[in-house]
């Protein structure tokens, strides 16, 4: 099994699955939150289409103004309840930022399943817009990094 980060308090892997309820972009150690090059339009339809796609996935609210997409995903065959927020905002360079945060409803552990919700959402978005729309780091002075460049 590996080793967790020190302050975790536990094991990563598996164990990890036993000890995490949810899952964060803007937490150090969680997904990556995505920029893309892309109008928010663009992005906010996409991640509509793919939360009315999901089975067990309800949408809750929707707000464009605050950019802000509200879930309830359930895990079918355990009947777990969890709930998705994404936010879908402008940065100050005119890029499109996606961040999202999962958590289990009722239980202290989720078997790792919002990780993966937020990671398959975020490489969904990804496999869409393609790798010229992704910037991997944010711009400093007008130029961003793109997979294959660097």
């Amino acid at each position: 099994m590996t080793e967790g980060p020190p302050e975790s308090g536990h094991g990563g892997g598996v164990s990890r699955w036993f000890h995490e309820h949810s899952a964060d972009t803007r937490e150090p150690g969680g997904p990556e939150p995505r920029l893309y090059e892309i109008a928010f339009s663009r992005v906010w339809d996409q991640l509509l289409k793919y939360v009315g796609r999901r089975w067990w996935w309800t949408l809750a609210h929707r707000d464009e103004d605050l950019g802000l997409i509200s879930v309830r995903c359930v895990v079918p065959l355990l009947r777990w309840a969890d709930d998705l927020t994404i936010w879908v905002a402008l940065d100050s360079n005119g890029l499109t930022r996606v961040e999202a945060f999962s958590r289990a409803r009722r239980r202290d552990y989720d078997l790792g399943m919002n990780r993966r919700r937020i990671r398959r959402m975020l490489k969904s978005l990804d496999r869409t817009f393609g790798p010229r729309a992704i910037v991997l780091h944010p711009p400093v002075n007008g130029g961003g990094e793109r997979p294959g460049e660097a």
